[in-house]
This record gives structure tokens, sequence and C-alpha cells, in this order.
């Protein structure tokens, strides 16, 4: 955290009731991944920040480690693009205020019967249940759940850990997009709710991880299968619109966070309520949007 401190002292701060936000830029080496990037989102991303010329929107990242929270395709995309900064909202981990949620996988383009056909083709096995409970999701051997409009069932196959319970999702991901079926990542009640409306033909629930798992799994230099965490924080700001050219300079720390600053004094600071659409998303957070 001493380290950190400078950064910290010279940050722009939005103060929120629940927890300060600190917008600085920091050192693209030094922020540890916690997730693996999904190829194609991560093109996507790469193509629109070079059409842009600027980042959108800052990472979250705990002010302590480091720990990239939320952002982790957007670090890949600079890192990619040469970028030797970036823009980042630092919080307090620890805090709880911050909580850790899923993401849920809704399935389409296929019937009970044949998705969970190819389920036991990569090797794991089906108990049908009367209910799922969600509690001893990620509790070996039961590494993932399934939710049809027809049953609820377990997937278990043996597993050490939540990084291997989320390979094997991967791995039956992969399966599923191999067969042709459209996968999208929802929040839990988002997911079941596409189910109950006939907008989805079924809903793969998944291990919910721990602030302790994360960072332990991120020290020691892995990193867990994409879309294994869903950070919840009090708020969070959004357009920055940070230049592209002035996160590959040579300028120091310091003078590109003093841009940084300057640049967000002369904006417009509007809060928008936890639960609004903002450019196409809905958001549990409140936002903070900077406005020209």
């Amino acid at each position: 955290m001493k380290s950190l401190h400078p950064i910290l002292a010279s940050a722009y701060v939005i103060k929120n009731e629940r927890m300060n936000l600190y917008i600085a830029i920091v050192d693209i080496d030094a922020l540890l991944l916690h997730e693996e990037t999904i190829p194609e989102l991560l093109q996507q991303l790469m193509a629109s920040i070079e059409k842009d010329e600027c980042l959108n929107h800052p990472i979250i990242a705990d002010s302590e480690s480091l720990l990239v929270l939320d952002g982790v395709h957007r670090v890949a995309a600079l890192r990619n693009l040469k970028c030797k900064w970036v823009p980042a909202c630092l919080i307090d981990y620890r805090n709880p205020a911050v909580q850790v949620f899923n993401w849920y996988r809704t399935i389409r383009g296929i019937n009970a019967t044949e998705l969970l056909t190819q389920i036991k083709y990569v090797g794991s096995n089906l108990e049908k249940v009367d209910q799922i409970n969600k509690n001893i999701i990620g509790v070996s051997p039961v590494v993932a759940a399934v939710k049809t409009l027809d049953g609820s069932f377990l997937i278990r196959s043996r597993f050490e850990g939540l990084k291997e319970a989320y390979g094997i999702i991967e791995c039956i991901e992969k399966r599923f997009k191999t067969v042709g079926l459209e996968i999208k990542y929802e929040t839990e009640s988002d997911a079941l709710q596409r189910l109950v409306k006939h907008q989805a033909d079924a809903v793969l629930l998944t291990p919910k991880l721990t602030k302790r798992a994360i960072i332990d799994t991120a020290c020691s230099g892995e990193i867990f299968a994409h879309k294994a965490s869903r950070h919840i924080i009090p708020a969070r700001p959004m357009s920055l619109c940070f230049p592209l050219n002035l996160l590959k300079s040579n300028r120091s720390l310091g003078e590109i966070n003093e841009e940084l600053k300057s640049m967000l004094q002369k904006k417009c600071l509007k809060k928008i309520p936890s639960g609004s659409v903002f450019e196409g998303r809905r958001y549990e957070e409140d936002l903070y949007v900077f406005e020209e």
C-alpha cells in the first residue's frame, strides 16, 4: 500500500457515501489479472479502442494489490496496443460494500435432451434434482448446475478447487459453441428471467467465488477461466475518454496523472442511480458519468 500512496494522494476523487473512488493512471505492467479473456470479445474491443482513439471507461482495481476486478479485456486490449498506462478506478477491495457475484450462462438453440447429451460428451455426469441448492455448486463433485423448463440438474465432475471447476465449465462452453449454440453471460436474476420468458432454452449455474480465492489465485500467478466473477461496487465512474496516444506515451506517471486530473476537472459529473440502463447495459451500481 505504501507505494500507492502518492498515486492516491494525487488522484481525482469521487466521494461516494459508501466508499471513495480514486481515479488515476497506473502502470499496465503492475496490474494483476484473475480471469482469462474471450478472444472474439478482445478483438472487438481492440478495434473499438483504435477507432475511438481513446479508452472510454476506466478499469476497476484494488488499490492495495492492483488486482483487476473489472476490465480484464480492457487491460489485455491496451497491452496488445502497446500501451504503458491504464486509467483505473482504485478502490478498497476489503470494504464489505464490494461484493462478488456470478455470471450465469444462458443457452439457446437446443432442447433439454440434446443439451444434457452435450454435457455428458465432455465427461461430466448429471443428476436430476427437484430443486438446485446453490450452496453446493462449486463443492466437489458438483461443478455446476443446469436449469431448463423441463427440470433441474447437477453437473458432477471431480475437481480440486474453484479454478479447476471453472476449467471444466470452460470445456462445457467450448462444446456448446462447437455444436453452434448461442451462449450469453447474464446476472443470476436476468438469466433465470430469460428462461421463464422462453428467451433462453437453459441456464448454466456457476460456482460463486470468494474474494480470498480471487486474490490467492491471482497472486499465485494463475488465473480463472473467463467470466468467473462479477464484482458489484457502490458506484463506478464512466466516460473518461482518455486519449490512446497518452496511454502509449513515454511521459512520466506523474505527468500522465496530472493530465488526467486536469482533464476530469474540466468536465461535469452526472450521477445516474443504480438500476439504470447506460449504453445498452443495465447497471446494479450508481454511475458517475463525465460529460463535456
